[in-house]
């Protein structure tokens, strides 16, 4: 798993290529959605991951 930084960095270069995307005429709205599913999907993978961790343990 990335640390905070690398997640952060990549974070934004996804949001700087999505503006790009946006400048050159993509549709805001699939733009905002990929960045949100992509957002969630990573969180939800942490907390999985933690959850695991935490029943393993038990």
């Amino acid at each position: 798993m990335a640390t905070p930084d690398e997640n952060a960095d990549e974070r934004r270069r996804r949001a700087e290529g999505a503006i790009r995307a946006i400048a050159n005429g993509a549709d805001p709205g699939a733009e905002a959605l990929r960045l949100s599913n992509e957002f969630t999907d990573e969180w939800t993978d942490r907390i999985g991951a933690r959850i695991r961790r935490i029943l393993r343990r038990s």
